[in-house]
């Protein structure tokens, strides 16, 4: 069988010009060339509309196509040409370019019916993708015409799915044209209307238009879509004015908002029915958002919202007063009962705080993650939340002086129940008895003390949000996050313990507090121990004591949970960096130092030493001194340390720790650059100027390279952009290489290792990296296509292998590269034809400049041979490419990037170091069950369906097991997850046929890319396995 390309219309020459050309596909035969090129028919994408054609008038079906035509183009002139004249030039428009009502009925009940079925099915199985704009012109007229010649007293339900369609239509176009006339034959058809059935529904498919291609829109139109709804609010149906106030906040423009809209939407918050309540409540709450000016004096009307009998009316009236207070932090108003008036923000603030008293749980959780945003408050109003002592006995408390001038006052009779008491008031103020919580005192121990754990985590969240804007306020508050630890749900306790890590640097732990939170680290959630670790690395401890007892709580949870080593190393870690002058106090008590006589050496392989001696060298990094205390011994455990641990253990000048004369250099080298950005850049300039040396560059090419791998390993920033260019140079190094192979027909062909080496460089460089640009991409893609160009030429060379494959993938390879500069010259053109777009539309990302990245000439020649070859077998291919691959020129490296990441793993369980001195038993045949748990780096969300764990064992076989999505979770920081950085926590099973004696089981994560070809993301894991045989019964 041959495989072949089938000959295009286009050359990939025109492809790199400028001249997009039809997708290359790849077939298994060859095929004739082409004879002539027929004209292109262009496929409609709506051509199951064209069912309706039965139900429209005979001269408008499709028996008269041109006909059909011509009133469309007319209906379609009329209609975008009278865009701004006002409704009723549209209007006449449409009228004189359609087809006017017909006064004889369509059909019968049992035609409408049917119809009604087949709109129905039209509505369920009709696809807008990718219409073109004369279609549309042509379907909307044809569903406009359908619409006119319902009866008005007919079934409404027609007309409501003819509307639907309309809207469909609407939200699929890309284009303003088809968007000004979409709406306007809403407009019209609408004005007309006298259902409120069809009224309601075409306000809702405005909605879903404005919602999806608003900025389609112009300014004049949305004019007029909102002049409609509003017209729509009179209407005597509470759906249709729903629907009217939806239209209102989506179409609405800024500046005339306030004027005409506000105090429109105002008036219905005191409408009878609940929904129009809180639709008139959720619009403004719209317009809001969009920009528009709400007035202050909307305050009132707000609160009184609040005390609504309905639930969703209750609920837009805190959102609305949330977003007054935060819009008008400063104005003051005027309260009841308040002799002095009061910023609105610290009365928006009570007023949501009085909402955590609510009987619906979804408001009070609303009202707490409301508060966490309202950080202008008054420091008074904000400590009120925490005290609970002025809502005792649930009513107002005076002060002494006014219960005193009250006394004086009273003229009324004594009961005698008590000396010099007054006699009970006969008619009281209903204003003085609370039944409710008062203002904001007491509302966040509310939140943490609710029965439900969505209310307590939400009012976590907002005292952590409150509190990192606010020092004082994160001292006050920290008891109370201290107690959440307590909590019954865990996800509560995470909650808690990664708040109080965000407000670490405002505070000191005490003793006491230190208690509370060191009981917790024997959770048996792994989750909420390694949390505890991240918290307490994060804070600082008043005394020698509290540091003594937090060390010796994290040793005995150690010995406890040896899984937890990794984790209380990095606690280790800051605790040493924030308290050296602590340690320095300490460090005798914490070695075992004793003044007078030798201690024997402790051994270095124990976690708790470890743990020690990571804590004291962190902190003699910040207080040398501490060196000077350190016995002999540890200065010897410090270089076996610094170089098994060089992210926990710091550089400190110990004698006798001194590294080797190459990194030694290199580390000179780099300090003399200034920067690693610097040194890097140092590093392209003389690999480019070996490029232009005849010989012996491959020596020179392999120094540069473990000076870019140096550089990765000294500066953790620029690993990613330093291993990506070390990676390419290995691949140009490998390609030099074979090309020797390639140029004299003597040489020895290069073994299938070499070559499957060279082609997972190219994988590895293409799949595991991210944050690469254009210019980075196309350097990747013209890499492989060499390497898949040179090794066909070495398989064919060979004689001993199969060049079916090869010649397959360089032709993949070939139309994936002309694919991928194709769309970049699609995306080009469109961008210079199109206007300048606003910061919303594209989200602020710099768009790339045509022409800025072009491919070399081997890409280019190579691309033109394959196209011009008819029938593209293995052997013809050879001889096309063998001149251009023998005699190519190396292929230079692309700049440096910063934003590139590499995607990397580290398996944490099962332990390297311990998994060779526990063997795992188990009786042949049965399963063993092996914790997993391992560190990604830079992991992109599109990669975590393609993660595998190999598992392979001593005769050869191997395993895939594809991870559960729930087993990925982000990495919590003192920042908060990690947006790239997971962590795979699993189960693992092993299972084997007897064997003589334990041998090694190799686990290791790797990236599936393609069938057959896996990327390993780390060094496999080693675990000591042993079935043994079923043991019989006596």
């Amino acid at each position: 069988m041959a495989l072949a390309i089938a000959k295009p219309q286009q050359s990939f020459i025109e492809t790199i010009v400028g001249v997009p050309p039809p997708l290359k596909k790849l077939r298994l035969q060859a095929t004739a060339a082409p004879v002539s090129k027929p004209k292109v028919k262009v496929e409609k994408k709506l051509q199951i509309l064209s069912l309706l054609d039965a139900y429209l008038p005979a001269n408008n079906s499709n028996g008269g196509a041109s006909s059909s035509n011509t009133t469309t183009t007319t209906a379609t002139a009329a209609a975008v040409g009278n865009t701004i004249s006002g409704a009723s030039s549209s209007s006449s428009a449409i009228a004189a370019g359609g087809v006017a009502p017909q006064q004889t009925q369509a059909g019968g009940s049992c035609q409408t019916k049917e119809l009604l079925e087949l709109l129905v099915k039209i509505t369920d199985e009709i696809s807008y993708d990718n219409v073109q704009i004369a279609e549309l012109k042509e379907s909307a007229a044809k569903i406009y015409q359908l619409y006119q010649l319902q009866e008005r007293d007919s079934d409404t339900s027609v007309r409501v799915k003819l509307l639907e369609l309309f809207a469909g239509l609407g939200c699929e176009c890309s284009t303003e044209e088809g968007i000004i006339l979409i709406i306007d034959y809403f407009i019209y058809l609408l004005r007309k209307e006298t259902s409120q059935k069809v009224l309601a529904q075409g306000m809702m498919c405005l909605y879903r238009i404005g919602q999806q291609r608003r900025q389609l829109v112009p300014l004049a139109y949305n004019t007029q879509v909102a002049h409609l709804a509003k017209e729509q609010l009179r209407s005597g149906s509470t759906h249709t004015q729903k629907n009217a106030m939806l239209v209102i906040g989506r179409f609405a423009t800024c500046h005339e908002s306030e004027r005409q809209y506000v105090w429109k939407l105002a008036f219905y918050i005191d409408s009878q029915d609940s929904g129009v309540r809180a639709q008139a409540l959720h619009a403004l709450l719209t317009l809001g958002e969009r920009g528009a000016h709400l007035p202050p004096v909307l305050y009132k009307r707000a609160v009184e919202a609040m005390k609504d009998d309905y639930e969703c009316v209750r609920k837009e009236a805190l959102r609305l007063v949330h977003m007054l207070g935060n819009r008008h932090p400063d104005y003051c108003i005027n309260l009841e009962r308040q002799p002095e008036d009061i910023r609105m923000i610290d009365a928006a603030f009570s007023k949501v705080c009085e909402a955590l008293c609510d009987l619906s749980l979804q408001l009070r959780v609303l009202a707490a993650e409301l508060l966490g945003s309202m950080t202008h408050v008054s420091s008074e109003f904000l400590h009120q939340t925490l005290d609970k002592k002025l809502m005792s006995n649930l009513r107002r408390k005076r002060n002494a002086h006014e219960r005193g001038a009250r006394l004086v006052t009273s003229g009324e009779w004594s009961s005698g129940k008590r000396w010099a008491d007054d006699a009970p008031q006969e008619h009281l103020d209903a204003r003085t008895i609370s039944l409710i919580a008062s203002g904001a005192c007491g509302a966040l121990i509310h939140g943490l003390e609710d029965e439900f754990l969505e209310v307590r985590t939400a009012a976590v969240g907002s005292m952590c949000k409150l509190a990192m804007s606010r020092p004082e306020f994160a001292v006050t508050s920290l008891d109370f996050l201290v107690d959440m630890f307590n909590d019954e749900i865990e996800d509560v306790r995470l909650k808690a313990i990664y708040s109080l890590t965000a407000i670490a640097r405002h505070i000191v732990l005490r003793e006491d507090q230190l208690e509370i939170m060191l009981g917790s680290l024997e959770d048996y959630s792994v989750d909420v121990r390694e949390g505890l670790h991240l918290m307490l690395g994060a804070c600082r401890v008043s005394t020698q004591t509290c540091l003594l007892m937090v060390v010796q709580k994290l040793l005995d949870v150690l010995a406890k949970y040896p899984q937890d080593r990794h984790s209380t190393y990095a606690c280790m870690r800051k605790i040493g960096q924030k308290h050296p002058h602590l340690v320095m106090a300490l460090t005798g008590h914490l070695l075992y130092v004793h003044p007078f006589f030798e201690t024997p050496e402790r051994d270095v392989e124990d976690p708790a030493y470890l743990c020690v001696l990571i804590l004291v060298f962190n902190a003699a990094e910040h207080l040398v001194p501490i060196i000077s205390l350190l016995p002999t011994a540890t200065h010897r455990h410090y270089a076996y340390l610094r170089d098994s641990m060089p992210k926990l253990v710091p550089q400190l000048p110990i004698e006798g720790a001194s590294s080797s004369s190459n990194s030694k250099c290199i580390d000179d080298a780099l300090q003399a650059a200034g920067s690693s950005a610097e040194y890097l850049q140092m590093i392209l300039n003389h690999i480019g100027e070996i490029y232009t040396m005849t010989d012996d560059r491959v020596e020179l090419l392999k120094t540069a390279q473990s000076n870019l791998q140096r550089l990765g390993a000294i500066d953790s920033d620029m690993y990613g952009p330093s291993n990506f260019l070390e990676t390419f140079l290995s691949a140009q190094i490998q390609i030099e290489q074979m090309q020797r192979c390639a140029s004299t027909q003597r040489s020895r062909v290069p073994l299938k290792e070499s070559l499957a080496e060279l082609i997972r460089n190219c994988l590895k460089l293409q799949h595991t990296f991210s944050g690469l640009n254009y210019g980075d991409i196309l350097q990747v893609k013209q890499l492989r296509l060499r390497a898949s160009a040179l090794h066909l030429v070495l398989v064919v060379r060979d004689r001993s292998q199969s060049a079916l494959g090869p010649c397959q993938m360089l032709l993949q390879t070939a139309g994936d590269i002309s694919a991928f500069m194709r769309t970049r010259s699609t995306s080009s053109s469109f961008a210079e034809k199109a206007p300048e777009p606003s910061l919303d539309d594209d989200g602020g990302k710099p768009k790339p400049k045509p022409g800025q990245d072009e491919p070399d000439s081997f890409t280019r020649t190579l691309l033109s041979k394959l196209d011009a070859i008819a029938d593209p077998k293995p052997g013809r291919v050879f001889r096309e490419i063998l001149p251009l691959v023998q005699h190519a020129t190396p292929l230079s490296l692309p700049p440096a990037n910063e934003k590139i990441r590499r995607c990397m793993a580290n398996i944490l369980e099962p332990c390297p170091l311990q998994s060779q001195d526990n063997v795992i038993k188990v009786t042949a045949g049965l399963i063993a069950a092996v914790p997993f748990v391992a560190e990604i780096d830079n992991l992109l969300e599109s990669q975590k369906a393609d993660m595998r764990i190999k598992i392979k064992y001593p005769d050869q076989h191997m395993h895939t097991v594809v991870p559960k999505m729930t087993d990925f979770k982000p990495i919590m920081t003192e920042q908060g997850e990690h947006e790239t950085n997971v962590r795979l926590r699993t189960t693992i099973l092993l299972s084997h046929s007897v064997w003589t004696e334990a041998s090694l089981v190799e686990i290791q994560l790797c990236l599936a890319v393609r069938p057959g070809s896996e990327l390993e993301l780390c060094k496999p894991a080693k675990v000591l396995f042993a079935p043994k045989p079923v043991r019989r019964g006596i």
